[in-house]
């Protein structure tokens, strides 16, 4: 995986395994290697210096495109970045604790009513029971998102941790 790639899997990710392989970092110095080693925003910093690699090259006509081109390359780097964003998002912020009960209580109710209830109007049991299968699978599919992870208290807490020594 890139250098880049790599922090920002271990930026999201909330293994117990904290380091992902890169593909090689024999292009860069020792100094910018302890430095990477010493910040905790690896991912951008990692992305800056794409994006300075990027300006520079393109400066001294190594990278000889047309600025057009040369601004969709930014726009593809920032929407990534943005997309990066979005997915810490998933590892910060807790489920809903009223939507995994709602959930439960609706496994509960679709579980030991509908079959019963439809056959009492008149409907015959294999069709009943077909709809209630497919409507209790949609609920108990979403169920394992709902329940608390065993491994840790509260998901993303490795992040919030990192990002509230990065503010002190």
């Amino acid at each position: 995986v890139s250098l880049m790639l790599s922090y920002v899997f271990e930026d999201i990710s909330e293994l117990d395994r904290r380091r992902f392989p890169n593909l090689d970092t024999s292009g860069l110095n020792p100094e910018s290697l302890d430095y990477l080693a010493g910040t905790s925003a690896r991912s951008n910093v990692a992305m800056q210096w794409v994006q300075r690699l990027i300006v520079e090259k393109s400066r001294s006509s190594v990278i000889d495109i047309a600025a057009p081109i040369l601004s969709r390359v930014f726009q593809d780097l920032s929407c990534g970045h943005v997309n990066f964003i979005e997915a810490t998002k998933f590892t910060t912020v807790p489920f809903p604790f009223a939507f995994a009960q709602m959930v439960w209580i609706m496994l509960i109710f679709f579980t030991t009513i509908p079959v019963p209830f439809m056959c009492a109007r008149g409907l015959d049991m294999y069709p009943a029971t077909l709809y209630t299968f497919l409507v209790v699978f949609v609920f108990w599919s979403s169920w394992p998102c709902a329940c608390p992870r065993p491994s840790r208290s509260r998901p993303g807490a490795r992040l919030r941790r990192r990002r509230s020594r990065r503010r002190s």
